[in-house]
């Protein structure tokens, strides 16, 4: 698949219906370039140092209201070193998510896309989301295309029929070409007899392979749901159904599915959901806890499940706590594409970002996060762990793919991080974020890594914006490695 068609498609979609509402268009261009000074640039322990300059113009859209409502975000980013000539890099960053609404009230279409380059290797030296990261061998591509139709019926009857459409590409070699199409159909009326409701939902993933790369698999999954409303702040839920897929065996593994829940509202700040299920795999679960006080906001999930690396990078951390906790720590009055951009940069810091394999895992994942807010300070603590086990869906993977060697592996990670306001227009912001990688399988590794980063940032007018940082990165265990960087940066919107 090309992608500047992908690319396009997503980008005009944001223009749709602009000369009825264009008031709800927010462009901003922009120019961020960086100067970076690095003690060790091969991340080697023959450390070698560099100066790398980087100047990457860009564009963020949003749209907030109308029928059309999303962001996009790209940059041209061009990474030019002073010795180390080999490694200049000129490639797009981009990512956006979007809906249009086609038919009023009935019809819509979902679109969304990126394209990033980081280490895909949860056992590299660089950890996720360094911008130093930009090695075309690394680079993640991913288009998605969701038409659906929705219905009312009754009182408060809905339904929906989906059809989602999903690629995979990896830079290089790095992962081979995948294609998920997914159709679901949900249809439930939680207060039908006031006491009680009901709800039905059937799902068929199919996912292909470019030629060589691995079987077609498929996976079924039908949900039937009891809902008992206790009272309007608690509901329970009763769930039966069955489930089949062939992701572990040739021939397919099928079962029954058993499971219980409920949704909880105690106050208006304060929303508890939990479902535990018996599926083929053992037990899977979902929890989702937020609590918002006057100066603090509280997230926390806990999960397990099948998944795989196109669901992550089909917007699924916008579910994860410690996602929306850095969202909310962004300015409300940006454009949601900037508040979008600075969230997901914090996010991947945090550790945020899963591996890149073309496998599909069971995955059991916990995260938490809690931010305070002062009048000049803000602080904020984040907690992950993301077991992921192996369902053998390739004969063979490829040498750059963590399952390829390991069939389990865990990941941890701790982050901390202040933004200190030292006036109206300069903050001072620190973080530190300690992770620990194991990997089991026909060999065992383990990563530690810890990293610091403190910086300040000045405002030099309402469209230019200044910093200076100061970066402390080191990794042991498999790879030993250890980096200090200054980073000057100067970055315009027009």
């Amino acid at each position: 698949m090309r992608t500047t068609p992908a690319l396009s498609i997503l980008a005009l979609a944001m223009f749709m219906a602009a000369p009825v509402a264009a008031q709800t268009v927010t462009i901003t261009p922009r120019l961020d370039t960086r100067l970076t000074w690095t003690d060790n640039v091969d991340t080697s322990d023959d450390a070698q140092q560099d100066w790398i300059a980087e100047i990457s113009p860009g564009i963020g859209i949003s749209r907030a209201s109308g029928r059309f409502r999303g962001y996009l975000n790209a940059s041209l980013r061009n990474l030019v070193y002073a010795q180390e000539t080999d490694k200049n890099k000129t490639y797009l960053a981009f990512r956006g998510n979007g809906e249009f609404e086609a038919i009023e009230n009935a019809v819509f279409i979902a679109l969304a896309g990126s394209i990033s380059r980081t280490d895909t290797s949860a056992f590299s030296r660089r950890g996720a989301g360094d911008s130093l990261s930009a090695d075309k061998a690394d680079e993640t591509r991913m288009w998605s295309i969701a038409p659906r139709y929705q219905f009312r019926f009754g009182d408060a009857g809905i339904g929906r029929l989906g059809y989602e459409s999903r690629w995979l590409q990896g830079g290089s070699g790095t992962l081979a070409d995948t294609r998920q199409e997914r159709w679901t159909l949900a249809v439930s009326d939680p207060s039908a007899l006031r006491l009680f409701g009901w709800g039905i939902d059937l799902a068929r993933t199919d996912t292909t392979f470019e030629q060589g790369s691995g079987r077609d698999v498929t996976q079924e999954i039908g949900r039937a749901t009891l809902f008992v409303n206790i009272d309007p702040q608690f509901r329970l839920r009763l769930i039966g159904g069955y489930e089949s897929n062939d992701y572990d065996l040739v021939e397919g593994e099928e079962g029954s599915i058993w499971g219980a829940g409920f949704d909880w509202y105690p106050t208006e700040r304060t929303s508890i959901s939990a479902i535990a299920e018996d599926r083929i795999f053992g037990t899977g679960y979902d929890v989702q806890l937020q609590h918002r006080m006057a100066r603090s906001t509280w997230n926390f999930s806990a999960s397990r499940d099948i998944s795989s690396t196109l669901d992550e990078l089909a917007g699924g951390e916008v579910l994860d706590p410690v996602f929306q906790l850095f969202y909310l720590l962004t300015d409300p009055s940006l454009p949601e594409a900037e508040r979008m951009r600075l969230a997901r940069a914090a996010y991947e810091r945090a550790g945020g970002v899963g591996i890149r394999t073309n496998a599909y895992f069971l995955q059991r994942a916990i995260a938490a996060g809690v931010s305070f807010s002062g009048a000049r300070n803000t602080l904020s603590f984040s907690v992950r762990r993301a077991e992921r086990e192996r369902l053998s869906t390739l004969a063979g993977f490829l040498a750059t793919d963590d399952f390829a060697e390991f069939d389990y592996t865990d990941t941890r990670s701790v982050s901390v991080m202040l933004l200190h306001r030292l006036t109206g227009t300069s903050n001072l912001n620190g973080s530190i974020t300690r992770s620990k990688t194991e990997g089991q399988g026909s060999s065992n590794r383990d990563v530690d890594r810890l990293l610091f980063n403190i910086g300040i940032t000045r405002q030099l007018s309402p469209d230019t914006t200044a910093g200076l940082n100061y970066r402390h990165s080191k990794t042991t265990g498999t790879n030993d490695y250890t980096e200090n960087s200054i980073r000057a940066t100067l970055g315009m919107s027009f």
